[in-house]
């Protein structure tokens, strides 16, 4: 497992399996950092209100343009030191499979030019399944990939560095 760098900033580009994968990433990663969350977290209770009033980043995956500000925000805190964590697939997986990532994923760590490190969130799915409250207690594991590179980057390398990212990330998660 590749150890992390705290001392630069980097997006960290997760699996999401379940509703725990947050809560495992605040217990594993040993640095604070900002989640981006599509807008529909906004309406769940206490949820909500905790994803902005902690300055989390809110992305409206149906109208992207109207995430422009946050997007800014989140280029200069990345740019300022803050890591941000992503998760690619834009939602849950129903099946505790890696799901295709949304195009635009990629953008913010194009645009700040910092690398990619992809982490492996392996047995949440099993821990915590969708559409379900009953947790089964089960060993968790976070794999950490090495740091893919933005540098010198455009926003047409998107879909390239996407692939790659999804691929490394895949290794990680079905690999051992």
């Amino acid at each position: 497992m590749q150890t992390i760098d705290t001392l630069k900033p980097q997006v960290y580009a997760a699996n999401h399996a379940s509703a725990m994968d947050i809560p495992v990433l605040y217990v594993n990663l040993p640095f604070q950092f900002r989640i981006v969350f599509k807008k529909e977290l906004l309406s769940y209770p206490v949820v909500g209100w905790h994803l902005k009033r902690s300055g989390q980043v809110c992305i409206d995956q149906q109208k992207p343009t109207k995430s422009i500000a946050s997007i800014r925000s989140a280029v200069k805190s990345l740019q300022a030191g803050m890591p941000l964590v992503i998760f690619p697939e834009g939602g849950r997986t129903p099946d505790g499979e890696i799901k295709p990532f949304l195009p635009g994923t990629f953008f913010l760590a194009i645009k700040a030019q910092v690398d990619v490190v992809p982490v492996a969130l392996v047995g949440t799915y099993e821990l915590l399944p969708m559409d379900t409250y009953h947790i089964k207690p089960r060993p968790l594991e976070m794999r950490v990939g090495e740091p893919i590179s933005t540098a010198g980057l455009k926003l047409r390398d998107m879909e390239a560095l996407s692939a790659k990212v999804k691929k490394a990330l895949e290794d990680l998660y079905y690999g051992h």
